[in-house]
């Protein structure tokens, strides 16, 4: 009964492991920010591989949108996690995570929560519910394994603050308990590897090449870039271990064999589009190299500044390390996978929060900190006699920079603000530079109002608060678009606009208060600091309102302040579980100047400097003389009156290269929707084009060679930066027969 006398001799340790696991599971549950992101469609595919024995999710109730190629592979539409491959739907993610979360998703089927509804359509609600209870089972679980790890070689309140610290002050927090990132099964089956190395080094106990190679196989069908710590494991199993080499190897290469069949047996090639090292650009790899540590929005030192009070133990007390080996082999897959992260175009990881791709990092952060411990605690037992206030104060600084690392990733947990500042006041995927903005840094999104736009959008212009375009025009204070309307969110919320020239204006807009149970709703209205009027809501119906904007109060640039003191979210009131807290709903808002009737501004004819704003690429066509067939090659002047809808002026030149011109621009797709001619004809815009203005442009078709039924595809570009149809704005279409 060997097991029964080693789970007595460890009682006390598998008490505090679980009691770890218990935190953490609950800290995970409770934390309200749930990133959904490239996670989406996981347990979709564990749906298809339990239901159909296939990878391809073509059977699940998901809509098959217009396939676009994005330059690297075929898109659903504009859902880049979605891949055709010729009539096939796949996840264009790794699958290991949907494979190995199988035994879960099964589990939950069982009791009847599924992502897929009974009729077969897909329930994105479930799938972000399911995926938080079992990303925060495994990163709790995770933090019991540091735990274990620690307690191999350090004293019980070590290991404790040790594997705390490595899921409450790490990513493991913000960002991978929250949904089935990849990382989030990668350094859990990592943190499993990392046991077993310091197990045999500290202990004896035998390492299990196939196990291992397993285990690390595994941790690359979840991630491509665990191929990193599989390398350098190898070559360290190579050096010491060098009798179980062959095992280890082999079977890694028999995982090796199985993928690749995996993927040409569904892609047709060795390895998925996921895992091609053309990924790889190193465009901005100077940039990310210091961003990926020191950046207010990514950097791991900022977030997660614990590491830097890592590496100073690991220097101070080098000489009492007991395995230098595995700083070694730990420094050197730290070292490779910032290099290799920073040579993604990416390098940020879009939409995240904190040094997101860092994430496969923090199992060698957690052993580091273990041999690091170790060596301060073997020095101090040398030199019993030193002063204590030296150890206090290290220790001090040690605990504060622990609790700032929790902090940091407390808030990517607890505060949905930090994931709205990916998109406002411009998505940081169009403007990057927001990466290294100290005055609106990301982690203080929540406490901070944003920044004032840089160009304040100009007036004369009906805001439809519905689409898009509005947000040019909403500082702060305000919701996501969907529906009719758009509701206020907070207890202030404001509306910018520009002016060439001062002059009374008028304030026209539709709205409607949020009133529950006969209460009432106070709007106090404030152009630029000064007080417009005060509102008492009763009536909880859409009415519009009107109000003089007297000169004396206007400036070019304007703020339109609305001071919501009784907003409040419908959760309080138990009507249902949004927490946004809610006072006005907003139709449209115009603001009408009083100039002269009938008069023009003069053309004017400016440069466009970079990409436009989100909002920026919204527009309206009119075919003037629309053509019903053609003949075969036949070019035509398409007459084709264009309006801006967007809250941006959209200038009349691009720089001296082309580059961010706005152009009408038109496609050909045959009878099955197929695009047999890209990038047919242009039409410049013959001046700069202000919100609500139109133009008339002549635009060159010419009809395809071959005859038939075709459709012709009208829509602007911003050139070598987007088309409008690939933003927020659809394209244009009209049937044309070609004979």
């Amino acid at each position: 009964m060997n097991w029964q006398r080693k789970l007595h001799q460890h009682r006390r340790d598998l008490l505090i492991g679980l009691l770890i696991f218990v935190v953490g599971f609950g800290v995970f549950l409770c934390s309200p920010v749930r990133p959904i992101s490239d996670s989406i469609y996981t347990f979709v595919v564990s749906e298809s591989l339990l239901k159909h024995g296939s990878f391809a999710i073509d059977q699940i109730g998901i809509p098959r949108l217009e396939p676009r190629f994005n330059g690297s592979y075929v898109e659903n539409g504009r859902i880049n996690e979605l891949e055709w491959v010729g009539n096939r739907l796949y996840y264009f993610l790794p699958p290991g995570t949907s494979v190995l979360s199988l035994p879960y998703v099964a589990l939950m089927d069982f009791f009847g929560l599924s992502v897929i509804n009974r009729d077969g359509t897909y329930n994105l609600g479930k799938e972000i519910q399911l995926q938080l209870i079992f990303s925060a089972f495994l990163m709790a679980l995770l933090g019991s394994i540091f735990y274990f790890t620690g307690r191999l070689v350090l004293p019980e309140r070590w290991s404790v603050i040790i594997a705390l610290g490595g899921t409450l002050a790490t990513q493991v927090w913000s960002t991978l308990s929250g949904s089935m990132w990849s990382d989030t099964w990668g350094i859990f089956l990592v943190g499993l590897v990392v046991w077993m190395l310091l197990a045999e080094a500290s202990t004896g106990i035998r390492l299990r090449p196939i196990l291992a190679a397993t285990v690390m196989a595994w941790t690359y069908f979840v991630r491509p870039t665990n191929a990193i710590p599989i390398l350098a494991i190898s070559v360290y199993v190579l050096l010491y271990h060098r009798r179980l080499f062959a095992r280890y190897a082999v079977t890694g290469l028999i995982w090796l064999a199985l993928f690749v069949f995996y993927s040409w047996y569904n892609f047709g090639k060795m390895l998925p589009n996921y895992y091609r090292a053309g990924r790889l650009t190193f465009e901005h790899f100077g940039e990310a190299l210091a961003g990926n540590l020191i950046s207010p929005a990514r950097g791991l030192f900022i977030y997660v500044p614990v590491t830097l009070f890592v590496f100073y133990l690991l220097a101070r007390y080098r000489r009492k390390i007991v395995w230098p080996r595995l700083v070694v082999l730990s420094l050197s897959i730290f070292a490779v996978h910032w290099i290799v992260t920073s040579g993604f175009s990416h390098w940020y990881g879009g939409g995240s929060y904190g040094p997101r791709l860092m994430s496969g990092v923090v199992p060698w952060l957690v052993l580091l900190a273990i041999i690091a411990v170790q060596a301060m605690l073997k020095q101090r037992e040398e030199l019993k006699n030193r002063p204590p206030g030296f150890w206090r104060l290290q220790n001090v600084v040690g605990g504060f920079l622990l609790l700032v690392s929790s902090c940091m990733n407390g808030i990517g947990a607890t505060m949905p603000a930090i994931i709205t500042w990916n998109n406002k006041p411009v998505r940081v995927d169009r403007d990057p530079s927001r990466l290294w903005d100290w005055r609106y840094p990301q982690f203080l999104a929540g406490f901070l109002r944003p920044p004032p736009p840089k160009v304040f959008p100009p007036a004369d212009v009906r805001i439809d608060f519905s689409r898009k375009s509005a947000d040019l025009y909403l500082w702060y204070g305000w919701s996501e678009m969907g529906g009719e309307y758009r509701w206020s969110d907070g207890d202030e919320a404001t509306v910018v606009f520009g002016l060439d020239k001062i002059a009374d204006a008028q304030l026209l807009m539709k709205l409607t208060p949020f009133i529950v149970g006969g209460k009432e709703q106070r709007i106090s209205i404030k152009l630029n600091g000064q007080l417009l009027e005060t509102l008492t809501l009763k009536d909880p119906s859409p009415h519009e309102y009107s109000r003089i904007l007297p000169k004396e109060l206007l400036q070019g640039n304007n703020v339109l302040t609305f001071e919501l003191p009784d907003a409040v979210s419908p959760k309080e009131l138990n009507l249902n579980e949004d927490e946004r807290k809610i006072a006005l709903g907003v139709y449209w808002l115009e603001i009408k100047t009083q100039g002269p009737s009938g008069v023009q501004d003069a053309p004017k004819y400016t440069e466009a400097t970079g990409p436009l704003p989100d909002g920026g690429y919204a527009v309206e066509f009119e075919f003037l003389n629309p053509p019903q067939v053609l003949a075969a090659g036949e070019s035509l002047d398409l007459r084709v009156k264009v309006k801006n809808v967007s809250g941006a002026i959209w200038p009349a030149m691009g720089d001296s290269s082309g580059k961010y011109q706005i152009r009408l621009g038109n496609h050909w797709a045959d009878s099955n929707g197929r695009t047999v001619i890209l990038d047919d004809g242009r039409a410049a815009l013959p001046h700069d084009l202000r919100p609500g203005r139109k133009v008339e442009l002549l635009l060159r078709i010419t009809a395809p060679q071959m005859p038939g039924e075709y459709t012709l595809e009208l829509d602007m570009v911003q050139e070598r930066v987007t088309w409008f149809a690939d933003e927020e704005s659809p394209a244009a279409h009209m049937k044309i027969t070609v004979r």
